[in-house]
């Protein structure tokens, strides 16, 4: 292939205009080459050379080495899969499934095809998280003993596909599995269990605010807020023996108002230790990491393995909010 890889881009959701394409423009040794979308027009994307008004067109173009997926939830696997037998790359939004066993059988597709397939938590390329990885593995702080995750904001649209169930709405889907991937990637944790509380949609029925609590047998407890009807607020904390690491605008900090992430340290006493501000770009480290794999033929630092033990995370927190009872986790 050509060292400048070609994307296609299958919908036309926000963050495909306002967060993939300016990033895509940014990164080196990737250029735009078509975008498909069933709601827009060709008028609506001027600066993309092709439009595509059904998605087997653009997977038919054979300009295309990658495509970026940024459909509705219960849509990812189906068109992954098709896109993969393509022989395209794919960049799948998250979560990349709705259901653990959707992302083994898109991790089987990607083997069988010899393709990358990266599901695009994009939060973990942002160089602030590495400065957390660094002050946990001092060890100054003692072992983590508490992690709690907070993400949500406020939907005043009804009409919003979040609020969709047959589409893969829900809060734990959109933003609980944020501190989740945190949670598991992060911390390297495989907790035993969850009890999931939460509120659900008048209408929809879909989870407006959840609450997962999971544990392991050790006593470690990890605690995942995730809200469509809360104020704002993306932000986690590490807990440990002799202090904490605080993490404000850990999932958005391009959009906090210095533009950067910032990580408080604490010592027991709760008095700062240290507070910095990281300023980084985490869709174009995402994309240009990606193009790499690609180039390279190397699978992704997140791989689908990696993906899969996290939505089986947020899938039995969802059974434990339907059953209202502790769920096992079986990974």
């Amino acid at each position: 292939m050509e060292e400048t890889l070609q994307w296609g881009i299958i919908g036309g959701a926000r963050i495909a205009i306002s967060e993939f394409m300016p990033a895509l423009h940014k990164a080196s040794e990737g250029e735009i080459r078509a975008i498909a979308s069933k709601s827009g027009s060709a008028a609506d994307f001027e600066d993309v050379p092709v439009f595509y008004q059904t998605y087997e067109e653009l997977l038919d173009d054979v300009m295309i080495d990658a495509v970026y997926i940024a459909l509705p939830n219960s849509l990812h696997a189906e068109w992954a899969l098709k896109a993969m037998e393509k022989g395209k790359h794919v960049l799948l939004e998250k979560p990349a499934g709705i259901s653990s066993e959707e992302v083994k059988q898109m991790r089987e597709a990607a083997e069988q095809h010899h393709v990358i397939l990266m599901e695009a938590f994009m939060h973990q390329f942002h160089k602030q998280h590495d400065v957390v990885k660094k002050v946990l593995q001092t060890n100054k702080l003692g072992d983590w003993k508490f992690y709690r995750a907070h993400f949500s904001f406020t939907i005043t649209n009804e009409n919003n596909i979040r609020l969709n169930k047959e589409l893969g709405g829900g809060a734990l889907y959109d933003v609980g599995c944020y501190g989740i991937h945190t949670m598991n990637q992060l911390l390297g944790w495989k907790p035993e269990k969850v009890t999931t509380r939460g509120r659900n949609h008048d209408t929809s029925g879909v989870d407006v605010m959840s609450i997962a609590l999971f544990e392991d047998g050790s006593g470690r407890l990890g605690e995942v807020v995730a809200g469509f009807d809360l104020p704002a607020a993306n932000r986690y904390e590490i807990i440990c023996e002799k202090g904490s690491i605080q993490v404000e605008d850990a999932y958005r900090p391009d959009a906090s108002a210095n533009g950067c992430g910032t990580i408080i340290v604490k010592d027991r006493s709760g008095d700062i230790v240290s507070s910095i501000n990281v300023k980084d770009d985490a869709y174009r480290n995402e994309i240009e990491h990606f193009q790499e794999c690609v180039r390279e033929d190397k699978p992704p630092r997140y791989t689908m393995r990696d993906a899969k033990e996290v939505n089986t995370l947020v899938e039995f927190a969802y059974q434990a909010l339907r059953t209202q009872k502790k769920s096992n986790i079986r990974y």
